[in-house]
């Protein structure tokens, strides 16, 4: 039986997929799940229906991967934060065969009603999906199924004749006829579509991803998304592949794209969205909180981008690094290569990469304090640089998690007032709306 694909990783939206037996669906709590079920042709999906705003995996990715695997299934996008603008509904109509938008207001049985018009067409002779190589040069071939669930044709569709030749079936944009199809179904199981087609939407979506890293409409929340996506791609790489300039450079990137982001919250001044994109940080990566933390407090202390980026930046991620390699598992905070991996992380950067000598310092330094109560090396007072106590007062609050005012004191007590002054004015911004900013602890790898 073919159903429509819900991916929605919203924890509100969540709650709205209790619906009734007599709605039947396909339901994906991530992004990266829904990947997983478009790309079994085993699963005989009638539509799809997601939230970009899960920073599972991309969801331009995921539209890429639905239009290759499977160019005629509809997709539509569920818009939670009903940020997207008309012009920008408009280019994902044109470039990405996009063939409608939700709201997260809308019941989940009024969004799948849009199902109820598309075909739902199966003879007994033809009820399964699989996938084929195509034996055409330039061609990927689809199953006619597909087609039974959609109005129009994406592309220019070719059919099979009988002398084995391609001749085409139907023009891109033209209506879906049924009956027509059940004909070809009878000669074929398959339509062939140019690749070149597929290609000019590849290179769309990858214009729009540019697009989106720099444009102030594109959406906050699904530009937050794709960022922190990219930024767990990153770690995910650095913590399985040896370290080299290349995998700096592409730091630089994801470091440039989350100086970016955080810049456009604050100039919204929307602490709510502020807060929810610190509680995402942290649900991707510790380090990456680390990152977005470390941003907030050189803006507060009206530090130059460039040494943001290439200083705090680069030593908030990488300052974990050896302990990604550790040998050990569940480390505390008393053990003794715990204690040295500061110095650690920075010889293997050293040794592999040719990041400054100034950002080695910061990581060698990061968990070192002011007062001289701090470690490996017990440096403080005029020896400590001013971003490395930020990075160690970040860490401080990761690490604690402090649940009260004498708690947060206590760490403050070992830092200069300047820094403290400034991570309170954080605080004072994101608290309304969150808890607590820091709220996850460390996670040894």
């Amino acid at each position: 039986m073919s159903l429509p694909l819900i991916i929605n990783g919203n924890k509100d939206f969540a709650k709205k997929i209790s619906y009734p037996t007599d709605i039947k669906a396909i339901i994906a709590t991530s992004l990266h799940q829904g990947a997983q079920i478009i790309l079994d042709p085993v699963n005989q999906i009638k539509a799809i229906y997601l939230n970009p705003n899960d920073a599972s995996f991309s969801a331009l990715k995921l539209i890429e991967i639905a239009l290759l695997h499977r160019p005629a299934t509809p997709v539509f996008l569920i818009d939670s934060e009903n940020e997207l603008s008309h012009e920008d509904q408009k280019r994902f109509f044109e470039q990405f065969q996009v063939r409608g938008f939700f709201s997260s207001q809308e019941s989940l049985p009024e969004i799948l009603e849009k199902s109820s018009n598309i075909n739902n067409f199966i003879t007994p002779e033809f009820s399964s999906r699989e996938n084929k190589l195509s034996h055409y040069p330039g061609y990927i071939a689809v199953p006619i199924l597909d087609f039974l669930h959609t109005a129009h044709y994406n592309f220019d569709i070719f059919i099979e004749g009988e002398n084995q030749r391609l001749s085409l079936f139907a023009t891109e944009g033209s209506p879906v006829d049924i009956e027509y199809l059940s004909h070809a179904i009878e000669k074929s199981r398959w339509f062939y579509i140019n690749e070149e087609c597929i290609k000019a939407i590849h290179e769309k979506i990858k214009k729009t991803k540019a697009e989106m890293s720099e444009s102030t409409s594109f959406p906050i929340s699904w530009k937050t998304a794709e960022t922190l996506y990219k930024a767990k791609t990153l770690l995910n790489g650095i913590h399985h592949n040896a370290l080299s300039d290349s995998i700096v450079n592409n730091t630089h990137e994801i470091l440039g794209d989350l100086f970016h982001l955080v810049s456009q919250l604050q100039s919204n001044q929307n602490s709510e969205k502020l807060s929810r994109f610190i509680e995402q940080s942290h649900d991707c990566d510790r380090n990456i909180a680390c990152v977005t933390l470390s941003i907030l407090m050189c803006k507060a202390l009206k530090f130059e981008k460039n040494a943001i980026v290439e200083i705090l930046g680069l030593a908030s991620l990488f300052q974990d690094i050896s302990l990604m390699n550790s040998p050990f598992e569940n480390l505390k905070k008393t053990d003794a290569y715990y204690l040295k991996h500061p110095i650690m992380s920075a010889e293997l950067l050293a040794q592999a990469t040719s990041i400054p000598e100034v950002t080695l310092q910061v990581i060698r330094q990061h968990h070192e304090r002011k007062d001289r109560t701090g470690f490996p090396g017990k440096i403080g007072g005029m020896q400590l640089h001013p971003m490395a106590e930020i990075l160690s007062l970040i860490n401080a609050f990761i690490d604690d998690q402090p649940q009260s005012l004498s708690e947060e004191n206590e760490i403050y007590r070992h830092y200069s007032d300047r820094i403290v002054v400034a991570f309170k004015q954080i605080q004072f911004k994101v608290k309304k709306e969150t808890p607590s900013i820091c709220t996850k602890s460390r996670e040894a790898a």
